[in-house]
């Protein structure tokens, strides 16, 4: 049997206690460690902000950099950074700080990813669109691949690259699960009026059925389509075709009413031409398609004629344009008569009249408030797609810019 020494089982305890000791030793040496530590990241932090406000944005770089490698999590710290010196405008900036994360092969795929975000969003503010593009095609699947090819789809539409457009927003439809086809009908007709303008016929005809494909009965693409039957010098069949604007988009007549006149001028039905536009103004009569039928009515028919057709106007749909109009008709009428005072009092009207409504017609936008003399299919202000109503309005401006 072996015997224990009475000392040895004594001095148990004691190396017990001594390693307990040492244990908690080590512990303090390793949290006063992990202090320091952390007192040079946050002394390097206040050197890195301090050289970013002493102008030494490089210097300060440098430093933050070496604080990410230290503890990932400041990582976000740069992100804040950069995004800040965007919004100031200092993109020179932003994009040194993006392009150090983007770089970096220690990142995680979704902060790498983030970067390139960031770094596109810098290029774009910068101007560089084809780094831009590079960068967001950079962008994985994930938080930011949404975000990335949103942005790319609002810069191909800067660079009115619809082909590219048209790809991109196909992918969102894929990414969101939200359709994007208005978008795509309005692309294809960009390329349609763009391959008509250079009378290449046979892409134009193929643009246009893309976005009725897109879009059915697309109002656009169904006004390309005459313009289209036009250039092949088919009047009739564009006859045809503006006549199914007119009945399932009749607000829109206005952008074509010239185009339908030459039409039937070319078929020789003039008067079953304007007819069908004065037959409109019983509900399309607060717009621009007025002015066009006053036009028309004035040059074919004569001044009796649109003196008749104001009348009715002013009974069912009363405005300044009309009221304009109506003076316009009434001073051709009077010119040939013996009344001088009845002529300049006419005139005088109808340049306060005129002054009123060129001060006051306006095309909005639904979205942002953007206020036009002209129509757009694409707001100037927002960029968003028919956000304005093809319907003109006299009322008081509304908040928002114009042009």
């Amino acid at each position: 049997m072996i015997q224990i020494a009475t000392s040895w089982l004594l001095l148990l305890p004691v190396m017990f206690g001594i390693g307990w000791l040492a244990s908690r030793w080590d512990l303090r040496l390793e949290n006063r460690m992990d202090e320091r530590e952390r007192m040079r990241q946050q002394r390097s932090t206040f050197k890195g902000l301090s050289l970013l406000l002493n102008e030494q944005p490089d210097q300060a770089i440098e430093t933050l950099v070496k604080i990410a490698q230290l503890d990932p999590e400041t990582v976000e710290l740069h992100f804040s950074l950069g995004n800040l010196f965007r919004r100031r405008g200092e993109t020179e900036r932003a994009i040194k700080v993006h392009q150090h994360l983007a770089n970096r092969d220690d990142l995680k795929p979704r902060d790498r990813d983030h970067a390139a975000y960031e770094l596109g969003r810098d290029f774009l503010r910068a101007g560089l669109l084809d780094r831009a593009e590079a960068s967001l095609n950079r962008v994985g699947e994930g938080k930011f691949a949404v975000p990335a090819k949103e942005s790319l789809l609002e810069m191909y539409q800067v660079e009115r690259d619809w082909k590219k457009a048209i790809i991109a927003a196909h992918e969102l439809e894929t990414l969101q699960g939200k359709s994007h086809q208005t978008e795509i009908a309005q692309f294809h007709c960009e390329l349609g009026q763009e391959a008509l303008r250079r009378k290449d016929l046979q892409e134009a005809e193929q643009s246009i059925q893309r976005a009725l494909q897109a879009v059915p009965n697309h109002a656009r693409a169904l006004i390309l389509q005459g313009d289209y039957l036009m250039a092949m010098e088919r009047p009739g069949q564009a006859i045809d075709v503006w006549g199914l604007v007119a009945l399932s988009h009749p607000a829109y007549m206005h952008l074509l009413a010239d185009r339908w006149m030459i039409a039937h001028t070319a078929i020789n039905q003039v008067d079953a031409g304007l007819d069908l536009l004065c037959d409109l103004l019983k509900t399309q009569a607060s717009g621009e398609l007025l002015d066009l039928v006053h036009k028309q009515l004035m040059k074919i028919r004569g001044p009796q004629a649109a003196n008749i057709m104001l009348a009715d106007v002013m009974q069912h749909s009363p405005s300044l344009s009309a009221l304009s109009k109506l003076a316009e008709t009434r001073l051709a009428l009077e010119e040939g008569s013996a009344n001088p005072e009845r002529v300049l009092e006419l005139q005088s009207i109808l340049n306060l009249l005129r002054q009123r409504t060129t001060s006051l017609a306006r095309y909005t936008c639904g979205n942002c408030g953007f206020r036009a003399r002209r129509f757009y299919w694409q707001c100037p202000g927002c960029n968003h797609w028919e956000a304005y109503s093809p319907r003109r309005s006299e009322g008081a401006a509304p908040s928002g810019p114009s042009m």
